[in-house]
């Protein structure tokens, strides 16, 4: 546990606060700097951008959960397929280009996911889609599936639905 008196906190840089997060997680000082960023590395690096365009978020956890380091000793980056446009969705942030965002959304982790597991996310992801997400992929490491919505209502939908189907489901927006 990262324990910091008050009086430390006020002391400490924003990059002094996010070397002694990476400590704790290589996605904790994603947390700290919080906004929009380019993570590199194992995700501790991290530079600026602009703001995302504005989407509302619908999250649903499966019943199921997925081991990080049994995931990530499953990656064979020479077998993995399926990319990221890492330049395309650069340009897309940098441009407010919502449409352009939404496209180029996926997550390299799906592609090795024990077969059972990647036959729920995708379910998922289909069922986001189909009430009118512009977009859904897994969030991280997994389980969670998220849908990204331009518009409030067809979110709202999309949550009632999956929740009424009694899955975790949270809505929330970019801010």
């Amino acid at each position: 546990i990262l324990d910091i008196s008050g009086e430390e906190k006020q002391r400490l840089t924003k990059q002094e606060l996010m070397k002694r997060a990476v400590t704790i997680g290589a996605d904790v000082p994603y947390c700290v700097l919080r906004g929009t960023a380019l993570a590199e590395g194992r995700g501790e690096r991290l530079t600026a951008l602009p703001a995302a365009p504005r989407f509302y978020a619908v999250l649903c956890k499966p019943d199921f959960d997925v081991s990080t380091p049994e995931l990530f000793a499953r990656v064979r980056v020479s077998e993995l397929h399926d990319r990221p446009d890492t330049d395309g969705m650069l340009a897309a942030l940098r441009g407010g280009d919502a449409v352009g965002v939404a496209s180029r959304v996926g997550n390299v982790f799906e592609q090795v996911l024990q077969e059972d597991a990647r036959i729920k996310v995708s379910a998922i992801e289909r069922r986001l889609l189909a009430l009118g997400a512009d977009a859904a992929a897994m969030s991280g490491s997994g389980p969670t599936v998220f849908g990204l919505f331009r518009g409030e209502a067809a979110a709202r939908t999309a949550y009632d639905a999956l929740a009424r189907d009694g899955a975790r489901t949270f809505l929330t927006r970019f801010v």
